[in-house]
């Protein structure tokens, strides 16, 4: 018998306690009508940009309304104060990513745009960026940060996707932007927040129809690599040759799918320590489908394992995430589907079957929508991941009713550095429990034009405690043993 038609019968027998249950309460906390941008997809930005130790959210909006920024009160509640904080843009934008861009150690604001459809073009810059001020509004730095530029002026060109990372090696964080039907432009940081665009000299402008890549030291070298998702041709991953110059080896390790590639997550899904990559795509059976990647031993070299899995389906596969809803220690894989008449999915790793996973999209309660960028993180501060998803017909809000009990525990890990890079971008967190090692970077971009907070969040089941080790991406490292669960912790780099 199978692993896949084994999981799927002990779901089948599962106690109720087994998928998690998200219930869409957009309305009752705050959260308002929303236009998304003509064309195939877009993304929301998830971070605690105040400072005050919750997750808020900026919605970047389509033409004729403003952009979205939801303010957190602790509670999960939500207010809109885009104009109070200066971020109330209409520019069509699609995407969004809160990273430091001048080394201040607060976070500023990205949102990129195109004119998709448009007729005509009004010609504004495919990237705004907004810098935070001291008083923790905000004000609009693109021209002269060399950002002004329109990268995706034409009707048919679209944003793919947005992440940021040191892939210089500097300690400050550059910025990559990947237009489908264009190119991919990379931006390298002065460290004081000026951007020139160096995609060709380093190795990584091809015409393409990209979509969201993920930025990561992938091969553990110190360097940071690219993965990128292209559309109809090859996928692309880029390893960083040291001195911030790439070469393709997407065919050598395994990950050159030649799909309709869109959403990227990057985890460890299957608990051996190192990290695993699934991207999604537009479901044909026996054609096309959603990808996962085994990472193997002895290199950077993946196996596809989507059928072994059960997580090929997810119809048109948009935005995308690991993530534990149920706290037993496995990562779960919420995809969105941007057909309409056809569902998002929950994929279910809840058997400990070495990772492998059924649909439990109806029994979780997101079946019947579709979507395209999605992110988790904890809204009401009670210790689970929630979920936002932005779609044609609105920005949804699901709180996680999981039942897990108090036999399903967590612990979230905030690595934190110096100026530069405060919020540790590229760094590795990893957990220990058991006969369990369980890996997760930090990233500032990744499901579709979308991003989750600076922060690692593991179910832990049972365990009370758990060693941990950060990996910075400087190379230094903190290790702590036998850390109380249930918790948040701040490790800062020594």
């Amino acid at each position: 018998m199978s692993p896949l038609l084994c999981a799927a019968l002990a779901l089948a027998a599962a106690p109720l306690q087994g998928p998690p249950l998200l219930v869409e309460v957009g309305a009752s906390r705050g959260i308002g009508p929303y236009v998304s941008p003509p064309g195939l997809a877009a993304g929301l930005a998830a971070a605690d940009f105040d400072g005050d130790g919750d997750v808020d959210l900026f919605v970047p909006n389509g033409p004729g309304a403003p952009d979205q920024l939801y303010v957190n009160d602790g509670t999960g509640r939500f207010t809109e104060q885009a104009a109070a904080f200066g971020l109330d843009v209409d520019g069509n934008h699609r995407g969004a990513l809160w990273f430091d861009a001048d080394g201040d150690t607060d976070l500023d604001l990205v949102t990129v745009g195109d004119c998709f459809t448009s007729v005509p073009c009004t010609g504004a810059p495919t990237i705004r960026l907004h810098q935070q001020l001291s008083g923790g509004t905000f004000r609009e730095v693109t021209v002269g940060c060399g950002f002004d530029r329109d990268l995706a002026s034409f009707s048919d060109s679209h944003v793919g996707g947005l992440a940021a990372g040191d892939v210089d090696g500097d300690g400050d964080l550059d910025l990559l932007v990947t237009i489908w039907e264009g190119l991919a432009y990379l931006f390298i940081n002065d460290g004081i927040g000026r951007f020139e665009e160096q995609g060709a000299a380093r190795g990584i402008q091809a015409l393409a129809n990209y979509w969201q890549p993920a930025l990561f030291d992938l091969d553990r070298d110190g360097a940071m690599d690219i993965f990128q998702a292209v559309d109809f041709t090859a996928n692309y991953l880029w390893v960083n040759q040291g001195s911030g110059t790439f070469v393709d080896q997407a065919p050598q390790a395994g990950v050159a799918s030649s799909f309709n590639e869109m959403g990227v997550a990057l985890a460890d899904h299957d608990r051996d320590g190192d990290l695993d990559l699934y991207v999604t795509n537009i479901h044909v059976p026996g054609i096309r489908y959603n990808t996962l990647y085994r990472r193997d031993a002895g290199g950077l070299q993946f196996t596809e394992v989507s059928g072994a899995m059960g997580v090929q389906d997810s119809g048109c596969g948009w935005g995308t995430s690991f993530v534990d809803l149920d706290h037993d220690g496995w990562f779960d894989l919420p995809a969105s589907n941007g057909c309409p008449g056809r569902s998002s999915r929950v994929f279910w790793n809840g058997l400990g079957v070495t990772g492998s996973y059924v649909d439990a999209t109806d029994r979780a309660g997101f079946g019947g929508r579709d979507g395209t960028g999605l992110v988790t993180f904890d809204m009401d501060g009670d210790g689970d991941r929630d979920m936002a998803q932005v779609g044609l017909d609105g920005l949804r809000l699901y709180e996680n009713l999981h039942l897990g009990g108090p036999l399903r525990r967590h612990i979230v890990i905030r690595p934190r550095m110096g100026a530069a890079n405060h919020h540790a971008v590229g760094a590795l967190v990893t957990i220990t429990d058991g006969e369990y090692r369980t890996s997760r970077p930090i990233l500032a971009g990744q499901s579709v034009l979308s991003q989750e907070p600076y922060e690692a969040h593991f179910g832990v089941g049972s365990a009370t405690t758990v060693d941990v080790r950060v990996d910075f991406p400087d190379g230094r490292s903190v290790v702590m043993e036998e850390m109380p669960v249930g918790q948040t912790v701040t490790v800062t780099a020594p």
